[in-house]
């Protein structure tokens, strides 16, 4: 029964059938369905499509098929509107019955909560009044205590009975009790009356502990100077230790080295390697004592990032600015390579990685490594090296005594890229911006490729083939030399390994244009000998000279730029090969269309000898004829020297094709 249902019409669908069966619908019967219905929008929607006098009469029928499909609902279900009208009969009496009682259960509660509110209220008060008393009477409580602990540390001061290290380390336990409560209530009348008494304690105690920690540190006495630094742990001054430790200790013993004077004399190699020596044994001791392991409780001092580094960059930064000069780069480089490597035996002191990360977040770090002007120092190299390249290209076809290239300029460029990663150049911290001057330095070459056939008026063909030989030797041995090369500074990957490829086949892109004018200058040249060619007929005509047996010097002027040129040349074999049949295939074409020529006014002559001759035949005796005619021995000199041209094609490994088959067809024929 639910199938047949589903495959009954409604009665919509049957009014949409029906009307859709004399015209078509203007709207569907599911868009009022949807939860964003707007009829604004459908009207715009359905305009656009018909007029509003067939909208409102579809609209109408619709409505009365709705009209008719609710009556028929209310039809067929009557029973149950029946049912639900007498099932609602004395529903609102009983409604009535209830709303009094809760009305009256609605006010109680109401009273219940009112009450409950203001008792709430009072306790939060009474709360806040206790916490009030209890935070007067911890102030009044910490007042007693900052008197006490005061008396109590005066009364130690003025005792003269007690060991003076033992007195020491008392007082600075009471006091350091005596700062936790003056913390507490610092701003208050009777913290800043008591302010004057605990000044006097804080600069009795201060004082002896300095003078105490230095005389400990002098003599080496490890209790003493472990109990100092106890002391200063204890409080919380450990600042102040280190501070003191680097003017007491640390200073003068470096400052004869940090001098102007030193620094000329013994070089800043020897000025490091002497405060290297000097540092350990200042430090060995606190070092040793300030481990941090979790026992130690004065494992919190940092010596070497907060006492030792401070103090040599002050004294590097005012004696000897000197080493920060870029104007000598060769001079800076070696100064900042030093001073890497004594940072690094500094970090090596800290021993404790830990330390190292505190030792470069120093701010006197920061400060001293930011002295440095190595942007400007990378800027003079990039000037040093690229001039040296730009001015090489102003005269690129000079001699070069170089084995490893025939052209000074490809020979510059490498020792230009060679130069950025030269021990006496590179930086460590510059690495990335020398690896980009020297894909920088690769892309200069590779466009001077590009420009260079008109850039120079003056360029032959030897120049172009060195500049290919040079350029495919430089791209065959320039991925394993910059991997030799930055093989100290940079961990190779494939994305280097992609820019060299990039490098290397902009400079193969040049090769097709360069060949081009090898070839061309190639067929100029060879060409030349056509002229030759073209007056052989003038060497045999009414000359009775004999029947040639050799073929004539120009045919091996011919061939002389292609084995010039191409291939004798410095080319790899792959381009010589290319290059020399593409030439030769062009200079047997233009063989070719000389011999032509030469062979069709040949024939034109002889047709009007013959003609001649036919006109004086009634008048004159036929003289019998020679055996070799003069065209003949034009004939037998340009197949003489196409054979010839043939023998040389071959001496240079050049294929004839069927161009000079061709050739040696027609000079063959008669």
């Amino acid at each position: 029964m639910v199938a047949e249902e589903d495959h009954e019409l409604k009665p919509s669908d049957k009014l949409l059938s029906k009307i859709k069966r004399e015209r078509p619908v203007c709207f569907k019967a599911e868009d009022f369905f949807e939860d964003d219905f707007d009829i604004d929008q459908f009207l715009a929607l359905n305009r656009k499509s018909f007029t509003l006098e067939s909208l409102k009469k579809d609209l109408d029928n619709y409505s009365m098929v709705i009209q008719n499909s609710l009556v028929e609902l209310i039809n067929r279900d009557y029973a149950d509107f029946v049912n639900l009208s007498t099932n609602l009969v004395g529903v609102d009496q009983t409604i009535l019955k209830l709303q009094a009682p809760l009305t009256s259960i609605n006010a109680d509660v109401e009273t219940i909560r009112t009450s409950l509110d203001d008792e709430i209220q009072l306790i939060n008060t009474k709360l806040q009044q206790r916490n009030d008393i209890r935070s007067k009477q911890e102030t009044l409580q910490g007042f007693l205590c900052i008197q006490k602990l005061t008396e109590k540390i005066e009364r130690l001061i003025d005792s003269k009975n007690e060991d003076k290290e033992c007195l020491f380390e008392r007082v600075a336990t009471e006091y350091s009790q005596l700062q936790f409560y003056v913390n507490k209530s610092l701003g208050l009348p009777f913290t800043d009356m008591m302010q004057p008494r605990i000044a006097k304690i804080s600069a009795y105690l201060e004082g002896g502990l300095h003078d105490s920690f230095s005389k400990g540190l002098a003599s080496n006495d490890r209790e003493v100077v472990t109990q100092c630094l106890r002391i200063f742990t204890t409080l919380g001054k450990e600042d102040q230790a280190e501070t003191l430790f680097a003017q007491s200790v640390i200073i003068p013993a470096v400052e004869q080295v940090i001098t102007r004077e030193y620094l000329e004399k013994e070089g800043i190699d020897r000025m490091y390697s002497t405060m290297l020596e000097i540092i350990p044994s200042c430090t060995d001791l606190l070092l040793s004592l300030t481990k941090p392991s979790q026992d130690n409780e004065i494992r919190n001092f940092d010596f070497i990032s907060k006492a030792v580094l401070p103090a040599i960059v002050k004294l590097l930064c005012d004696r000897v600015p000197s080493i920060f000069g870029v104007g000598n780069p060769k001079l800076f480089q070696k100064n900042y390579k030093s001073t890497l490597l004594f940072v690094s035996s500094l970090e090596a002191l800290c021993q404790y990685r830990e330390r190292v990360e505190v030792f470069r977040e120093q701010v006197s770090y920061k400060t001293f490594m930011a002295r440095w002007s190595l942007p400007i120092y990378f800027q003079i190299r990039v000037q040093e090296v690229a001039g040296s390249l730009e001015h090489q290209l102003l005269t690129p076809f000079t001699e070069c005594n170089n084995s490893e290239f025939i052209l000074p300029t490809t020979t510059m460029a490498l020792l230009c890229v060679r130069r950025c990663w030269d021990e006496e150049v590179i930086i460590p911290a510059l690495v990335h911006r020398f690896w980009k001057l020297t894909l920088q330095i690769l892309s200069r070459y590779t466009g001077w490729l590009k420009e260079v056939l008109t850039s120079s008026d003056e360029l032959v063909a030897s120049d172009v083939t060195n500049i290919v030989s040079d350029s495919t030797k430089l791209c065959q041995m320039l991925l394993g030399e910059l991997q030799s090369l930055s093989c100290p500074y940079l961990t190779w990957t494939d994305t280097m390994s992609g820019c060299v490829s990039s490098v290397c086949s902009a400079v193969l892109s040049t090769y097709p244009a360069l060949g081009q004018f090898v070839c061309d200058s190639v067929v100029r040249e060879g060409c030349k000998g056509l002229e030759h060619a073209q007056a052989v007929p003038r060497l045999y005509r009414r000359t009775n000279k004999e029947s040639p047996t050799t073929p004539l010097p120009y045919v091996s002027q011919l061939t002389s730029a292609l084995e010039a040129d191409i291939c004798n040349s410095t080319l790899p074999q792959l381009y010589i090969d290319q290059w020399a049949q593409l030439a030769a295939q062009t200079i047997i074409e233009r063989y070719q269309q000389t011999v032509s020529e030469v062979l069709t006014s040949l024939r034109k002559t002889e047709d009007s000898l013959a003609m001649l001759k036919r006109g004086r035949k009634a008048a004159t005796p036929v003289q019998p004829s020679s055996t070799v005619t003069d065209e003949d021995k034009i004939r037998c000199q340009l197949r003489l020297d196409v054979e010839q041209l043939g023998t040389r094609l071959e001496e240079l490994g050049v294929t004839q094709g069927e161009g000079f088959t061709k050739l040696l067809d027609i000079v063959q024929s008669r």
